[in-house]
């Protein structure tokens, strides 16, 4: 019997490289280097913004005496109602799709997640308009309608991964369809619906837009008040950390709620026996679908595309925001894959370095753009003011490109790092029996299997920079007007005209992906899309 070298052997250790010693494709960048700008990414805007809090302040006494009370009150009572209505009906329109058979099943199975790519800012322009009301309630109906495709999206995926042998076993001893709804599908969901409803709040907590278009007075709203209005950063970094302090508490809570559970997945998955109920039914349970969709992407399509048409094109052309926009998602797509990418190498690494790299992301995403933004001031701040009221140009733009990797690695970080899973520890391990370097493996092999992933993600970061208002409205170089920021200042004038013509362009773009991406889903098995 022939036996190999060991130092032929290809060496996992050599390859990948152990914690703190490796330099991954020929980098000079140790691990706990990686690790270190991983966090560093995310957390120093936390951190400046902290420090800011602690500087004088000159109006912070007014608005803790008079505004703070009622925008944290209004935060709170916003977040459990919207959540909670979002909750629901995404939960309830998932166990539809999943266990009954009734008219337009499959169309309404992915056409239900497509008012993601409706900014809530967006439908807000529409709703305000249409119904002529401004408030807590409508901005409640705004947001449920919007961010329950959150909700159904977690719950449809955990329905149709549990097992069918449970489930038809209650049926076979008489429990009925709500029953086993309550009794059996809902409590192995519970994991997947409460990740779903803590995206929907952190969404809510993270809104400027409709609060600020429909007239509520959030936290987000006071960040934005205290340092455009009154110029005050201690005291915008001040509300910025209680409205963290809301969204650490929305991640401990749904943390806590999943302690213990465990989903309902099976391995031996076969397509479920949908229900098939009476013709009444079936239009009961079509109806409560079209009338969600409706509610979240139709009505806002067709109000706005009419005002766009009755007021004709805009008097300054989008030509200059979609460049804008077209620039800044570029650029912005391009620094976060790059931490993406470094975040799904350290992944691959073991379970431990996943778990890890996958945190720091989902943290940076759950800071809401206005306190990433604000402590991007507060960093630039420590060079003294005049960096502050300069900031314009490349130095915008690098502090943008800064922002948006911040806060949407976690969005490019699951597409490339289903990417780089392609390639697996054999094809390495032969690469570099052949003879193969680091680099020519990266270039020949990783690479192109991982192309596609990266374009998805590419795609879905530059969808999300292109739908975010807060940081680009607080960190844009003068004169630079993005799509969303251009459609706000036109809304803010009440020339819901114009605004409709740069909001409808943002939807369109966020359609595509959301359009492929729901239509993908609703083809494959769960979990495998």
């Amino acid at each position: 019997m022939t036996t190999l070298d060991p130092a032929a052997r290809p060496s996992p250790a050599r390859d990948w490289g152990r914690l703190g010693t490796a330099k991954p494709y020929g980098l000079p960048l140790k691990a706990w280097a990686l690790n270190a700008l991983l966090i560093a990414v995310p957390g120093l805007p936390v951190l400046f913004t902290l420090l800011a809090a602690f500087r004088p302040s000159a109006s912070f006494d007014h608005i803790a005496r008079v505004l703070l009370g009622e925008m944290a009150l209004t935060s709170l009572a916003l977040l459990v109602l919207a959540t909670l209505g979002a909750t629901i009906l995404g939960v309830i329109a998932a166990w539809f799709v999943t266990a009954y058979q009734f008219w337009g099943r499959t169309a309404l199975s992915w056409a239900l997640a497509l008012p993601l790519a409706m900014p809530a800012y967006v439908a807000a322009y529409a709703w305000g308009d249409l119904t002529g009301a401004r408030g807590f309630w409508i901005a409640a109906l705004v947001y449920v309608t919007t961010l329950y495709p959150y909700v159904y999206l977690a719950a449809r995926s955990a329905f149709e991964a549990q097992s069918v042998c449970a489930l038809e076993a209650a049926r076979l001893l008489g429990a009925g369809a709500w029953k086993r709804f309550f009794t059996i599908a809902l409590p192995l969901a519970r994991p997947a619906i409460a990740a779903g409803a803590a995206l929907t709040g952190l969404e809510i907590a993270a809104d400027y837009g409709a609060a600020d278009h429909l007239g509520v007075s959030t936290l987000t709203i006071g960040v934005f008040r205290a340092w455009f209005s009154m110029g005050d950063l201690a005291a915008a970094a001040r509300i910025a950390c209680l409205l963290l302090v809301g969204v650490l508490f929305l991640v401990w809570l749904e943390r806590k709620s999943r302690a213990g559970l465990v989903s309902g997945g099976s391995t031996r998955w076969r397509t479920p026996q949908r229900a098939h109920v009476s013709g009444f039914h079936q239009a009961l349970i079509t109806g409560f679908c079209f009338v969600i969709l409706t509610l979240g992407l139709v009505i806002p399509v067709l109000h706005l595309a009419n005002l766009a048409i009755a007021s004709g094109l805009p008097e300054r052309a989008l030509s200059k925001p979609l460049a804008a926009t077209a620039l800044l998602c570029a650029l912005g797509a391009s620094a976060t894959l790059v931490l993406a990418g470094l975040s799904a190498f350290i992944g691959q690494r073991s379970a431990q370095a996943s778990a890890f790299v996958r945190a720091v992301s989902l943290a940076g995403y759950a800071t809401p753009g206005a306190v990433t933004a604000l402590g991007i001031l507060a960093a630039l701040a420590l060079s003294g003011s005049h960096v502050v009221a300069a900031l314009s140009g490349p130095l915008a733009i690098v502090a943008l490109c800064y922002a948006y990797a911040a806060r949407f690695t976690a969005a490019g970080l699951e597409p490339l790092s289903a990417g780089l899973e392609k390639s697996t520890r054999s094809m390495r391990e032969s690469a570099q029996t052949l003879g193969a370097s680091r680099i020519k493996r990266f270039l020949t092999l990783e690479a192109p299997l991982a192309a596609p992933s990266a374009f998805a993600a590419a795609l879905i970061v530059a969808v999300e920079i292109a739908k975010e208002l807060p940081a680009t409205t607080i960190l844009r170089p003068f004169g630079l007007d993005t799509l969303a920021v251009r459609a706000h200042a036109y809304a803010a004038d009440e020339r819901l005209g114009a605004a409709a013509w740069p909001a409808l362009a943002i939807v369109l773009v966020a359609l595509i992906p959301t359009l492929l991406f729901s239509h993908g889903l609703s083809k494959s098995r769960a979990g495998q899309s």
